[in-house]
């Protein structure tokens, strides 16, 4: 908050006016002054308090809590830059922590009672190829056969970019119960802002 002070010659006032009067109109004007300093600084001093309370939101991680006092300063000074930045660390940091929380704990989806388990899948580019690579285990207690495998391709807003499919690498013939088999599928020229991907069985006999 800018306050603007107009300061008058007390020496030239006397000029026109008694001295006794022009002492009492310094006094009162004295007083008025003081009161508008006070409230400036009592203005500074609670956006402040709200910055403090931001910092230490932001430091928590506590970052709707954060953006909430932030507003409040913003909304009592907002010419404030400090304000300001430190709303854009909050909603920086508060998309930075939903990203992490996306990664340490996904969805998982399981059957009850599954088929077959799907375990480490990794990747790796070859030749402008991206390979995606894995185990995959017959969970049945039955013999299982022509299995097929399809992979999606992610982008960060959870859309769907490509679609690619692959089949079993050391056993043709099928899978005998708790038998196990690499897998690999292709993507010829994968799409450039692809995130994450996602495997699983579409077929089998």
């Amino acid at each position: 908050m800018i306050s603007i002070f107009l300061v008058l010659n007390i020496s030239s006032f006397a000029q026109v006016k008694p001295l006794a009067r022009s002492s009492a109109f310094a006094d009162r004007r004295s007083q008025n002054s003081g009161t508008k300093i006070s409230t400036a600084v009592s203005s500074d001093n609670t956006v402040e308090n709200f910055l403090q309370m931001a910092r230490a939101y932001i430091k928590e991680e506590k970052f709707t809590e954060a953006k909430e006092a932030l507003r409040t300063a913003i909304r009592i000074s907002p010419m404030n830059m400090e304000a300001w930045s430190l709303y854009d660390d909050a909603v920086t940091g508060e998309y930075l922590a939903l990203r992490r929380d996306g990664k340490l704990n996904p969805t998982i989806e399981r059957d009850i009672d599954p088929t077959f388990s799907i375990t480490r899948v990794d990747s790796y580019v070859e030749l402008d190829t991206l390979y995606l690579v894995g185990s995959i285990k017959n969970l049945s207690k039955k013999f299982v056969q022509k299995v097929q495998l399809t992979a999606k391709i992610i982008d960060g807003n959870k859309r769907e970019l490509r679609k690619a499919t692959g089949s079993l690498k050391l056993s043709k013939r099928g899978l005998q119960p708790n038998e196990s088999s690499l897998f690999e599928i292709p993507f010829k020229r994968p799409p450039k802002d692809g995130k994450t991907y996602q495997v699983k069985v579409s077929s089998y006999e």
